[in-house]
């Protein structure tokens, strides 16, 4: 599955968004109707889309963090969880230099151990149609030499099979983390926010760590940041020479001059945030009205 039609979804979301914006609003009595450009009506009784209003707003005060979360930023509608992991060496199963497919069905895979620096994991989570926050298909990956310490802290490229690079980068994200293999757990859907965002994270992380490296995001994206990666160090140009310098070392990859992306993570984190037309705190529009209106559950 590649970016495109993983993305598919949340291309259909903003042509609902750009109808929203279009629609009109009228309030009589103690009910609100939404009435949408091609004439179709929802309405929805005044005291509770006021509450729904009043749910807009990120209230971590019933959120317990998991571990590893270094920050929460958050610019309706977008929610990003900065998880960061100490440098250490994964188990991973990476596409077999026999298989007979690069990826899919019928590739074969070895188990392999690599060494990888701090790992930085965006999760990137928007509210849907529904009203509620999702886990979205744009979350991104980056390495670091270094433990983040602040939004200033710049990110590196992570040289990983699974993440994307993008051609054209502008509007997309600049280490896609390739979700094929990414299977939603029933905690996804829990009524309760603490633990579809924990649910949520912890997928991502199964899906990023956990599930086969395979050739997929040179096939179907411009390349995978593992190849765009293996001239930074001799010891990272081939799988099997990462093997042996972790075996030799299993912290040298805090020594590889990792390709750099030129950003910071403030910067990272703003441009996810423009990506998906987060506004900041934003006023309360005739969209935000219409869009809670015809998706009221």
């Amino acid at each position: 599955m590649d970016f495109e039609s993983v993305m598919t979804a949340a291309l259909e979301r903003r042509r609902r968004t750009r109808a929203y914006a279009m629609a009109t609003i009228h309030i009589q009595a103690d009910t609100a109707t939404a009435t949408s450009p091609e004439g179709q009506s929802a309405q929805m009784p005044l005291p509770g889309l006021l509450a729904k209003l009043g749910g807009q707003n990120m209230d971590l005060g019933g959120i317990i963090l998991p571990d590893g979360v270094k920050t929460v930023l958050h610019q309706p509608p977008v929610l990003i969880w900065v998880w960061e992991a100490t440098p250490q060496p994964y188990h991973f199963n990476w596409i077999a230099n026999n298989s007979p497919v690069p990826f899919g069905r019928g590739a074969r895979y070895r188990p392999v151990r690599l060494s990888l620096p701090y790992l930085v994991m965006l999760a990137v989570f928007i509210i849907g149609p529904d009203g509620h926050w999702h886990l979205s298909a744009s979350n991104e990956c980056f390495f670091r030499n270094a433990p983040l310490k602040g939004l200033d802290d710049t990110l590196c490229y992570p040289a990983l099979l699974n993440c994307s690079k993008m051609d054209p980068p502008e509007g997309r994200p600049l280490a896609w983390i390739c979700t094929q293999h990414l299977r939603p757990s029933p905690a996804m859907g829990s009524a309760d926010l603490n633990t579809r965002l924990r649910a949520g994270l912890e997928t991502l992380r199964h899906c990023l760590l956990e599930t086969a490296f395979n050739w997929s995001s040179d096939h179907h994206e411009a390349a995978s940041w593992f190849s765009e990666s293996r001239t930074v160090d001799p010891r990272v140009s081939t799988v099997e020479a990462w093997e042996k310098a972790s075996g030799q070392d299993p912290l040298f990859a805090l020594e590889v001059p990792w390709l750099q992306t030129g950003l910071t993570l403030g910067q990272v984190s703003q441009r996810i945030f423009k990506n998906h037309q987060a506004a900041g705190a934003q006023a309360i529009t005739a969209a935000t009205l219409a869009r809670i209106i015809f998706n009221q559950k």
